[in-house]
């Protein structure tokens, strides 16, 4: 239920308060000295690297830098953590100032998190949290990408949560959250540019035999839409069917007595097969109680190309994915790739374009929809010129 952009943040504060927690639970402080406890000593982390990693504090009239690469304000920080006596670093300046060719071969590596550190510095990598200070002063820039990286040596299974888990689709994901879903656990998507949840339930719903219409409701929340929502509920929580309601942040103070109307059910009891889903846009007015007592869900796209590449083809179940001629599966793949290359390339925002396009999964699906139908009528060599301006041209410029 987290955004992409809150999850490195959700994340460092976990960790930074499991680390504290094992500070203050050593035998000295009477405590029993757990897990967490080693894990904390074992990664350099203390009160003060904390307080210089959040602040990243300068010296006052450090001098001028010992090399030309490095600027003034990053020697600035270098001195004041030579200056902060708890953390061990007041050899890093003149270090600096006597081997400068060799800290620039760290300085220039395209991922220097991940590189060990010139001289005695090198033994940083077994003390991760003490490297952030040094990549905190010398390259902020892969500050982020540190972090992340510090999560996933630090946290016990950090990967499943530093890199996602992009083996499912997100009807895949829905079906996971559906199994803890409940008569009382509605499930709640947050909407991102492109994201098409309806699309989901309808296939989670006709999986499990609910018949639009009949047993299965969607409705759209408007004007007017309060009363049929709450008829529907009414009868879907007595008769076990199932109700989706759109957009319910267009009525957040309906949704005040929709928050009344689930917890009667609850204390009444509903049909075992009784489900809600809710979908909105990100909003404030939403009521907590609804958030609280719901599975969030939101479909934002990862960050860094191999993991969207890795989503991308996900979206694509093995028998559609092996029922394809071989050529077909090759572009399908290309297809992928070219996606993944679109949604990363948004972090950048409009830089290079003329506006923030919102490029989702539903041009992947409608391209490979394309492709299959145009490849079965395709003659013997491929027609690439006629797939590059399908995909380029249409499907994904249609949007510029």
């Amino acid at each position: 239920g987290l955004f992409e952009r809150h999850r490195l943040v959700f994340l460092v504060q976990v960790v930074v308060g499991l680390l504290q927690q094992g500070l203050n639970d050593t035998p000295e402080d009477g405590g029993e000295g757990g897990a967490w406890s080693k894990i904390a000593a074992l990664s350099g982390y203390s009160p003060e690297a904390l307080a210089f990693l959040l602040r990243g504090p300068q010296k006052d009239d450090p001098g001028d830098p010992p090399a030309p690469w490095l600027q003034p304000q990053n020697w600035a920080m270098v001195c004041a953590l030579a200056d902060v006596e708890a953390l061990g670093f007041e050899k890093l300046p003149s270090d600096l100032e006597e081997n400068a060719p060799r800290f620039a071969e760290w300085f220039n590596h395209a991922t220097p998190e991940t590189e060990k550190l010139p001289l005695d510095w090198r033994d940083l990598d077994r003390r991760p949290f003490r490297k952030l200070l040094v990549v905190r002063c010398l390259r902020p820039d892969r500050l982020t990408s540190a972090l992340m990286q510090f999560v996933r040596a630090t946290l016990p299974g950090g990967s499943g949560y530093a890199d996602l888990d992009a083996d499912s689709n997100s009807f895949g994901v829905l079906e996971q959250a559906f199994d803890d879903a409940s008569p009382t656990v509605p499930i709640y998507f947050v909407l991102s540019p492109g994201a098409n949840v309806v699309a989901d339930v309808d296939k989670l719903a006709e999986r499990d035999g609910m018949k639009a219409g009949e047993t299965y409701f969607n409705v759209s929340l408007g004007q007017g839409q309060d009363v049929v929502a709450q008829e529907r509920l009414e009868a879907a929580h007595r008769s076990g069917h199932w109700v989706i309601l759109n957009n319910v942040h267009l009525m957040p103070r309906w949704l005040k007595k929709v928050e009344k109307l689930l917890d009667e059910y609850a204390s009444s009891g509903s049909h075992e097969n009784f489900r809600v889903f809710m979908s909105s846009d990100p909003s404030n007015s939403i009521p907590i109680g609804i958030l609280d007592r719901s599975i969030k869900l939101t479909s934002d796209p990862p960050s860094g190309l191999k993991a969207n590449i890795k989503q991308a083809f996900c979206t694509f179940s093995r028998e559609e994915y092996e029922e394809l001629e071989g050529r077909t599966r090759g572009i399908l793949f290309g297809l992928c790739h070219f996606h993944a290359v679109m949604l990363e390339r948004r972090k950048f925002g409009a830089q290079g374009r003329n506006m923030h396009y919102p490029f989702a999964v539903g041009d992947l699906i409608n391209s490979a929809s394309v492709l299959k139908n145009y490849m079965e009528n395709a003659p013997t060599k491929v027609p690439w010129d006629d797939l590059r301006y399908l995909f380029g041209e249409i499907m994904y410029g249609g949007h510029i």
